[in-house]
């Protein structure tokens, strides 16, 4: 092979590694634009309500323990009698919660953010079957119970929609600011009738509210036995916490979601979690770390995570289209000048930032149509005279037509974006060595290639 063909070679080598320096500092701006994605969804949240989480009820009783204690005092002894306070926290034998969350848009700019209003109704039952055992510090000492109060937690109270509707064994209740509970101040309470925990009954409650969130809501089964059913007018809800819904019970289409949940306490540490945090045996930065089951309203189609992955293709564009250039420069005998190499290079890579550009103004399908439609004519059209042939250069779009084709549904496909990718390189080197299979690699540049 002469000299002047592999510097040629070396030459098409330095320009293409030139080039992957744009296609990185594209990749940059995709990453910036995710973060101020993710920061204005933060703002969001800040500003007006975030993501939820929603806990309740939990039954708080405070009683007082009294007892007589020997003590000695100027030399005789006397009694005194002692008070301890404590508080019984109950959670309810069984919870049913159903509700509908209607999914909306927040904008900030060209950026934005899911937004749902859940309109819900939970109902269930605190069961008491007579043999409550308080922790006494003496034998035989006397118990006295309390104002009793209910709480309901929540991460965010200012996503509420009016005051929630509590109904307490048909009676009704009305909250107020604050849970009241140690180290979990984020939620409502509400002081409920007396009674006595030790005698056998059932307390009945039902309760009614309208909360706003951002972006997802979760749930902490904190009953006995809890059944959570959940619907949405959003086709593409992400399932996530530590529960995921019953497979036979969801159902999704296009005009949303159906899903259900049965959670039991023998699977689920929640009611513990909580008890450690308010007996301040557990810290919690989140201020809800118990068990839950989470529903994400997520973008179906994320703009930057699709164009970052097109760009990991992008050095495969560049070389393919210099690689085909290189030997049809061989086979034909038709010199092609490195800087015509390199705004070929700069084309394909503006593309990419068409895409990113398109994208956050318009569908991004019809982004992607659109850069690719546009990068596909230039090519074309400034090929047909570098090839000296409008048909070579019809060509060489078509390929180029044929290669955005397959990278859209790369991206579309992503539980099979791996494989589909390794089987379109495989077909691209498949097809190289058979064009050249039959070619003279030693023979270059002394005499005519015959292919």
């Amino acid at each position: 092979m002469q000299k002047a063909l592999l510097v040629k070679a070396a030459l098409v080598g330095v320009i293409f590694l030139i080039l992957l320096i744009p296609l990185k500092m594209i990749d940059g701006i995709v990453a910036e634009r995710s973060g101020r994605q993710q920061a204005v969804v933060q703002e969001i949240s800040t500003s007006n309500y975030g993501r939820q989480v929603f806990a309740g009820l939990i039954l708080s009783v405070p009683y007082v323990e009294e007892y007589e204690d020997t003590v000695a005092e100027d030399n005789a002894k006397k009694v005194r009698t002692r008070r301890t306070r404590g508080v019984a926290r109950f959670f309810p034998a069984s919870s049913d919660i159903t509700g509908k969350a209607a999914v909306g848009t927040k904008y900030r700019g060209l950026f934005k953010a899911r937004v749902f209003n859940w309109q819900a109704t939970a109902r269930g039952v605190f069961h008491f079957d007579g043999r409550l055992a308080v922790e006494r510090t003496r034998e035989n000492s006397r118990i006295s119970w309390g104002k009793p109060t209910v709480s309901l937690g929540l991460s965010d109270p200012r996503g509420l929609i009016g005051s929630p509707a509590l109904q307490w064994n048909g009676q009704p209740i009305a909250f107020e600011r604050g849970s009241a509970l140690p180290r979990l101040a984020s939620g409502l309470h509400a002081a409920v009738p007396n009674f006595d925990p030790t005698r056998p009954q059932r307390l009945e409650y039902s309760l009614t509210l309208g909360l706003l969130g951002t972006e997802s809501l979760s749930i902490a089964p904190i009953a006995s036995n809890n059944h959570v059913r959940l619907n949405s007018d959003w086709p593409h809800p992400s399932f996530g916490g530590q529960f995921l819904p019953r497979p036979e019970s969801q159902r999704r289409s296009r005009d949303g979601f159906d899903a259900q949940w049965t959670v039991s306490a023998l699977a689920s540490n929640a009611q513990q979690q909580l008890l450690a945090l308010l007996d301040g045996k557990k810290e919690c930065r989140e201020g809800f770390c118990a068990d839950r089951l989470e529903v994400r309203f997520i973008e179906p189609i994320d703009i930057y995570s699709l164009s970052d992955r097109a760009l990991k293709y992008g050095f495969l564009f560049v070389g393919l289209t210099f690689g085909c250039f290189f030997l049809f420069e061989i086979l034909k005998g038709l010199p092609i000048h490195p800087a015509q190499y390199f705004l070929v290079g700069l084309a394909l890579a503006t593309f990419f930032l068409l895409l990113i550009g398109l994208s956050e103004h318009t569908a991004f399908w019809m982004a992607y149509l659109i850069a690719a439609a546009a990068c596909i004519g230039l090519l074309g059209f400034y090929l047909s005279a570098v090839l000296r042939s409008a048909w070579r250069g019809v060509s060489f779009a078509v390929m180029l037509a044929a290669l955005y084709s397959a990278l859209y549904g790369l991206l579309i496909s992503e539980d099979n974006a791996l494989l589909l990718g390794s089987i379109l390189v495989f077909v691209l080197i498949a097809a190289a060595m058979a064009i050249t299979r039959k070619l003279d690699w030693y023979s270059l540049g002394t005499q005519k290639a015959q292919a």
